[in-house]
């Protein structure tokens, strides 16, 4: 069948982006524990300073989502996303306060990046397991198949080809006569 061929190479074609999808998903986990790391160190500033944690000062307001198209799957992705920053005091607030935000929007940031690698494996997943059923059926089911019903017209075709043959030598006889 033409359409196996196809069907392989988009079934490879998914595994690789999976695995892609899974190397992006350890890097931004590895970067988000690196910055909550690096935050430990003035975190304790945080709470001294401020009436309440920073992260009320700042929230994820919406999400701008792209489409990217891999292998003619439909994966989604963060074009952009757009925060609400609470209004707070400059003056009354140290200047690290900033800087605190900027960071917190950057973790926001990463945090719905990695929302939306999960969504995307998990699209992928669901395309994987349709194309595999797909190749299975060819590979299982259907080429045996085909290949049982060449077998069987090669049978007829042969059996009308010595019938033939021998209705002509039939045929040549009363001719003779």
């Amino acid at each position: 069948s033409r359409f196996l061929p196809t069907l392989v190479l988009k079934k490879q074609q998914i595994q690789s982006e999976i695995l892609k999808v899974r190397a992006q998903r350890v890097k931004l986990d590895e970067k988000m524990r690196a910055m909550i790391a690096r935050s430990d160190d003035w975190a304790a500033l945080f709470s001294e300073s401020l009436p309440g944690p920073i992260t009320r000062l700042v929230k994820v307001k919406g999400i701008e989502r792209g489409v990217k198209n891999v292998a003619g799957i439909k994966l989604p992705v963060v074009a952009h996303v757009e925060y609400e920053v609470s209004d707070y005091s400059r003056l009354s607030t140290p200047l690290w306060v900033d800087a605190g935000l900027e960071f917190l929007k950057e973790l926001l940031e990463l945090r719905e990046q990695m929302k939306v690698l999960y969504e995307q494996e998990a699209v992928l997943q669901k395309e994987l397991r349709k194309v595999t059923q797909r190749v299975n059926l060819f590979e299982k089911v259907m080429i045996p198949q085909a290949k049982e019903n060449i077998r069987l017209i090669r049978i007829c075709l042969a059996e009308e080809q010595t019938a033939a043959v021998g209705r002509s030598k039939i045929a040549k006889g009363k001719s003779a006569e």
